[in-house]
Formats: structure tokens, sequence, C-alpha cells
């Protein structure tokens, strides 16, 4: 895109043959990401680090006159997230300001760096998701390329089928899986291996945790989304989907966050499940944000006229312990 922007990029807003114009934006900004991602606005940190304890395992029995066994909890992991400002500028030349945009009325074009801001946020947190089985990421912007790391606390992937454990123990894992097929395409088996890898997620010191998945995330106009639609369906009427058994469903209904494909824009097969009775600082995708979307302007740049605006914000996205959360790559492909 040219900068400043100049009568000869926009030569019809100065053409009078032509009656009307129109501003032929984005849509309104969207937060898509809260859906699915924990939102702490209001940092004042440049960097934001957190950490835990862990609780104890099960206590044990007690002989007549013996001594209360001992135990301590765990040291949870740490995870720094670090203040990034993401913005863009957008500027004028002033003969195209004052004789296109302003007699054009077209001002509202300056709003189109806050959604320009807003997008890039929003495929930040939906690259989460594209990523989840990686560790790091490329990406590429209009200001260069540059490589995301997203590993948790326990320097893994959000979804993985081996998840350190904080006291050493055995590793725990959300690759949703029956046991014996990994990464299951999405059907109504799959939906309940995945409610079977959640049910054996071990918390710091190895007890079984209470993770009921509530939540379906998929990609919206995929054939994930349109399945799972189909088998919401089903479990509505208390019936097994794509059967004619007379058993009822074994599936609990469940609630679905539908991504746009502007945002998840590589694996649109994947699909995830979560707890969002569990979604907080604790668990889960986490979005801190200093400075939200701000948008700057008019500044005149006093030697040439030029009309000057930028939007711009602070904030960072990433996990700690993904324990509330299974995915599946939708293939038996490790």
């Amino acid at each position: 895109m040219p900068s400043p922007f100049s009568l000869s990029d926009a030569a019809d807003t100065i053409d009078l043959s032509i009656q009307d114009i129109w501003l032929k934006g984005s849509a309104k900004e969207t937060r898509f990401f809260e859906q699915y991602m924990n939102v702490e606005t209001g940092v004042t940190d440049y960097y934001v680090k957190d950490s835990s304890l862990s609780g104890l395992g099960y206590a044990g029995r007690i002989t007549e006159n013996a001594a209360v066994t001992a135990a301590s909890p765990v040291q949870g992991f740490d995870k720094t997230y670090t203040q990034v400002q993401f913005g863009i500028l957008l500027s004028f030349t002033k003969s195209l300001w004052f004789f296109g945009i302003k007699k054009r009325k077209l001002e509202e074009i300056t709003q189109e760096a806050r959604k320009a801001v807003s997008d890039k946020r929003e495929l930040l947190c939906g690259d989460r998701l594209d990523n989840s089985f990686s560790t790091s990421y490329s990406v590429s912007d209009i200001s260069g390329n540059w490589t995301a790391t997203i590993t948790g606390g326990n320097a893994v992937a959000f979804i993985s089928a081996s998840q350190t454990r904080e006291d050493g123990g055995t590793a725990w894992g959300n690759r949703v899986t029956d046991g014996s097929t990994v990464n299951m395409d999405f059907e109504y088996d799959a939906l309940k291996a995945a409610h079977r890898t959640a049910s054996l997620i071990t918390n710091p010191v190895g007890k079984n945790m209470n993770v009921n998945l509530d939540t379906l995330v998929c990609t919206r106009g995929f054939a994930v989304e349109q399945r799972a639609r189909e088998i919401l369906g089903a479990l509505n009427k208390g019936k097994i989907p794509g059967s004619a058994d007379n058993d009822g469903g074994g599936v609990s209904d469940y609630k679905m966050v539908v991504i746009p494909p502007a945002y998840i824009t590589t694996n649109t097969s994947y699909w995830w499940m979560f707890d969002s009775s569990m979604k907080g600082p604790r668990h889960g995708l986490q979005y801190k944000e200093a400075q939200p979307i701000t948008l700057e302007g008019p500044n005149l740049v006093f030697k040439t006229g030029e009309v000057q605006y930028k939007a711009t914000a602070y904030f960072d996205v990433g996990h700690n312990d993904s324990r509330n959360w299974v995915g599946s790559k939708n293939t038996s492909a490790s």
C-alpha cells in the first residue's frame, strides 16, 4: 500500500463524473478470542510472570500409634508474558485529504486502522489453535517475518500426547485418543474419546482431575462444524448420531465456538474441546493486554501537510497450563 496515500492512488475521489463513492471497509471490530481465551486487561508491567504451587496427593492410612505421613506441594512451571506493540499507520497527502477524503465524507476510513489491529489480534489468537500441536511457528506480516514461540510453562506444545508433569511423574496428555487411535477424525466415537482423554488428565502430583468438556471449538464452514451440528442435533433428541439404534446418546450436549476461517487459516480440520468452568487465569489460553486498540490522529506533518493516523495496541497471548483442553488433528496421522 502506498504511503502517503495520494491523489494518483485514489483518483476517483476527485473525479466529478462519479457522483457516489462509498467506503467498502471491513466489518466492525470483533472479539471472537474472548470466547475461548481468558482475558486480562489493564496490565501495567512489560513482563507478567505467573507460576503455581500444587496441592497434595491422596492422604494415607495411619496405623495405631503411627506418625502421620508428611507430604509437600510441588513448585509449578513459570510462564512469562511479554507485552508486544502492534500497530499500523495510515497517511494521506494534504491534497487527497482536502479535495478527496473530506469532500466525499470518507473520514471513516481512518477507523480501518483500528480494524487492521483488531484483525491482527484475532489472527494471533487463532494462530495459537492453528499451531496448537507445535512449539513455534513463523509469522509474516507487513513489518516482516518473525518466529513466535508458543510453548507452555512446561516447554511443551498446547496440545500434546506427552505433557511434562510438575513433580516429574508420568506425563499426562491432551491429544484426543480412544486408547489406540490418536488424533481421531471428528465423529461420535471421537467425541467419546475426547471425554476419555480428559478424564485421564492428572494434576501436578498425579491425581486425576475433574475435567468436564462442554465446549467444542472448530472452524466455521468446514467439515467439523457441519458434522458437529448434525451430531448435536441428534444428541439434542437423545439419539445416537449416525445410528438407528434405540439406545440414547452417550455424550452430553455441548456448546460450540466457531472461529471464522480468516483466523484459522491453515489447519481448518483441527478441532478442540475445553471445560469452560476452568476458563480462567490458571488454565487454558490467556490474553493479557496493557493497552487496548487506540486510534491516534490526525497528526499533521508541518513540512508537507501530510495527514497521519495510527492505531496501536499492547498485548500478549499464550498459556501456562492447558489441562482444561484436548485437541485432535482430525486424522490418525501423528
